[in-house]
């Protein structure tokens, strides 16, 4: 059995957060993840967090992508500020 599957599923989790970009892991639509994002971690600068323009994660991965462990619920979303 893969351990990822045992993770507890959130409906929002900020998992990298950088100086200009950050990785997140939602169920939900993105304006309001997005929402979430700039209200855990605001980026203290006039803009706010947003969906990035990159069409790809550094990874290579396209963004958005599924999410290995709940690919039928959540999204990976990168997002830039």
């Amino acid at each position: 059995m893969n351990p990822a599957h045992n993770k507890p599923m959130n409906d929002f989790t900020a998992y990298s957060v950088g100086i200009c970009y950050a990785s997140i892991c939602t169920s939900l639509p993105i304006h309001e993840a997005e929402d979430r994002m700039n209200i855990a971690y605001p980026t203290g600068i006039a803009s706010m967090w947003a969906l990035a323009d990159d069409k790809a994660f550094r990874t290579g991965a396209p963004n958005p992508s599924p999410c290995p462990d709940h690919p039928h619920t959540h999204k990976h979303y990168l997002l830039s500020c």
